[in-house]
């Protein structure tokens, strides 16, 4: 026989561990379930700072480091393995799990985040790993002193670069629009930095390299001119995909894969709760993250009384 918890929380970035403490708070059960290491995406930031209580800003990796250490002090346990799959069985679900197990829970709170898109041009696929990523904090030091490009003109995408910009020789941050997406605050500390260069307005046809990245071909949206930036590091920050594979058909998800659930993180189906950047909302912030999974442990105290 599967065990049992009663509560099933899958992902252990900030919007799972904060839903995991306060429902270890309320006397609820809850088991983590996390394949990669707790704090999720935000493990990789390299600097945040718009979370409240952190004046001079924090480190992605402190900041989960301590949501985890809170977490464990009220006895959440945190599992390193993920959720294949989550089915409706009677008045509670099934949870398959990566590692070969099930566990049966009274409810479940998806919390699974994002992962980074892929653009989808030539060598993204083979030089991963050779010069290609998707984490500047993760595989930025192995640059130190190149030249590198970051791919994107968000948020994301200028934070990793402004880091890239302390260790590396040059970075080129790439964008096909004329503008970047970003918070004027983060473009105005991009234009300040001497190795900072802006490609705007170009279109991103291939990687160049063989067994390593050589260099990024692009061409200029208005004239159609080829050319090629020398690079040996490519970083991609062009966009998330919600991970939602576990819940496909169970609940109702929006044109782009996320999950619909209100500020009270209620689902389509009962029982089930979606919590953080996996939810269809305008703000994926930590902040938002953290306010979800507050409200995940609520919503799951009112269903628990509900079914008394």
């Amino acid at each position: 026989m599967p065990e049992r918890v009663s509560v099933a929380i899958i992902g252990g970035g900030p919007a799972g561990l904060t839903a995991a403490i306060y429902l270890a708070r309320a006397g609820i059960g809850c088991a983590v379930f996390e394949p990669a290491v707790p704090g999720g995406m935000v493990f990789m930031v390299h600097q945040i700072e718009n979370y409240p209580g952190f004046p001079e800003g924090i480190t992605g990796r402190e900041l989960a480091e301590k949501i985890e250490a809170q977490a464990k002090r009220f006895g959440v346990e945190i599992s390193q393995t993920g959720v294949k799959k989550v089915h409706k069985a009677d008045h509670e679900f099934l949870l398959e799990l990566e590692s070969g197990n099930q566990i049966n829970a009274r409810a479940v709170i998806v919390a699974t985040g994002c992962k980074p898109k892929k653009l989808g041009i030539k060598g993204e696929e083979e030089l991963f790993g050779r010069g290609v990523s998707y984490c500047a904090t993760c595989d930025g030091n192995f640059y130190r002193g190149q030249d590198v490009a970051v791919i994107g003109g968000g948020d994301s995408a200028l934070q990793e670069a402004l880091y890239l910009s302390q260790i590396c020789r040059t970075v080129y941050v790439v964008h096909r629009r004329k503008e970047l997406r970003a918070k004027k605050i983060l473009e105005d500390r991009c234009k300040e930095k001497v190795n900072l260069k802006l490609e705007l307005n170009v279109n991103i046809h291939s990687i160049i390299g063989e067994d390593e990245v050589r260099g990024l071909q692009v061409a200029d949206k208005e004239s159609g001119e080829k050319r090629v930036i020398a690079v040996s590091g490519i970083f991609f920050y062009v966009g998330m995909d919600p991970v939602t594979d576990m819940v496909r058909g169970l609940v109702k998800l929006d044109d782009a894969g996320f999950i619909e659930a209100g500020e009270d993180t209620k689902t389509s189906m009962p029982g089930i709760f979606a919590a953080g950047d996996v939810r269809s909302k305008p703000a994926k912030q930590v902040a938002s993250a953290v306010a979800d999974g507050c409200n995940a442990s609520f919503a799951i105290e009112e269903y628990f009384l509900e079914q008394r």
